[in-house]
C-alpha cells in the first residue's frame, strides 16, 4: 500500500495510504450497478407509463430523470458524502485534496469534467451498438471508449500518488480510511455552560482551517495513543500563539478547541 504524507500548517505531516487499484475498481463497480440498474429501472417505468405514443414527453423525461441523475452521479454524491459515493462509501475509501481537507466545490466540479471523459458508462451503449449490427461509427465509438478506460488505469498505475487525469487536474487523492471512534462529542461538544471559562483566547487568531487541521492530528493522536505527536502540534501552537502553560499536550489541544468552540458560539 502506498503511503502518502500531507503536510500541514503546523509543519506536521499527516500520512494516508493511498487507496489501492483493486479497492478502487470495486467501487467503481459498485457506482456502476447502481447507475446502470437505476437506469434500467427509470427507463422501464417511462416506458410502462408513455408507451410508444409520447416520443417527446418521453425523450424530456429521459433527459431530466435519467440522463441528467446519472451524468451527476458522482460530484452529488461526493459532495453529500464528504468525499464518498456510495461505492467508495462501502470499499472505505475517500477524495481529499492535497491538503487532507475535504475537496471544495471547484475540485469537485474539475473531478467530473474530467470523468466525462475518463468513464467508460459509454462502452456499455457503444458495446450494444455493435452487438445489434450498428454501423462503423459505434465500432470507432466502441474503440475510443476502450482507450478512454484503460488510460486512467495506465495514469493511476504510473502516479505516484495513485492520481487519475482528474485527481491531477483538481489537487485531490484517494486515500483508504478506517472506522474511527468518533470523538468530535470531546472536541466539539456544545458548551452551553454560562459559566465557561476561556483558557487561551489567542486561539480566534487561528483560522478554522487550521483548527480543523488541529482536530484532525489530536484525533490521530488519541487514536493511536501518539503522545509524541500530540507533544509536537501543542508545541508548535504555543510557539505560534506564544502561549505558556504545563498543561499536559492532549489537554491542552482539547481545551484550544473548546476554547474556540465557546468563543466563536458567542461571537455568532
Amino acid at each position: 500500500m502506498t503511503s502518502i504524507k500531507i503536510p500541514t500548517v503546523f509543519n506536521i505531516d499527516l500520512e494516508f495510504e493511498a487507496a489501492d487499484m483493486g479497492r478502487r475498481l470495486l467501487a467503481y463497480i459498485i457506482d456502476l450497478f447502481i447507475r446502470v440498474a437505476y437506469i434500467l429501472l427509470l427507463n422501464f417505468a417511462i416506458e410502462k407509463t408513455f408507451g410508444f405514443n409520447n416520443d417527446l414527453m418521453k425523450t424530456m423525461l429521459e433527459w431530466i430523470l435519467v440522463i441528467i441523475p446519472v451524468m451527476l452521479y458522482f460530484p452529488v454524491t461526493e459532495i453529500l458524502l464528504k468525499g464518498q459515493s456510495v461505492g467508495k462509501k462501502i470499499m472505505q475509501i475517500r477524495v481529499v485534496s492535497m491538503y487532507g481537507n475535504e475537496p471544495s466545490l471547484s475540485q469537485h466540479f474539475i473531478r467530473w469534467v474530467f470523468r466525462l471523459i475518463e468513464s467508460p458508462l459509454v462502452i456499455f451503449f457503444a458495446g450494444f451498438g455493435i452487438l445489434s449490427g450498428a454501423s462503423d461509427i459505434i465500432s470507432v465509438t466502441a474503440v475510443i471508449s476502450m482507450l478512454l478506460f484503460f488510460t486512467p488505469l495506465v495514469v493511476i498505475s504510473r502516479s505516484s500518488l495513485r492520481q487519475r487525469i482528474g485527481d491531477i487536474a483538481a489537487g485531490t487523492i484517494i486515500i483508504s480510511i478506517k472506522e474511527k471512534a468518533s470523538i468530535s462529542d470531546t472536541i466539539f461538544r456544545d458548551i452551553a455552560s454560562t459559566d465557561y471559562t476561556v483558557t487561551f483566547t489567542q486561539i480566534l487568531r487561528l483560522s478554522d482551517k487550521d483548527l480543523n487541521k488541529v482536530k484532525e492530528l489530536l484525533d490521530r493522536s488519541l487514536k493511536n495513543n501518539d503522545h509524541v505527536l500530540a507533544a509536537r502540534v501543542a508545541q508548535r501552537i504555543k510557539e505560534v500563539l506564544h502561549i505558556e502553560t504545563e498543561m499536559e499536550p492532549m489537554t491542552f489541544l482539547e481545551t484550544l478547541l473548546n476554547d474556540y468552540n465557546y468563543l466563536a458560539t458567542r461571537s455568532a
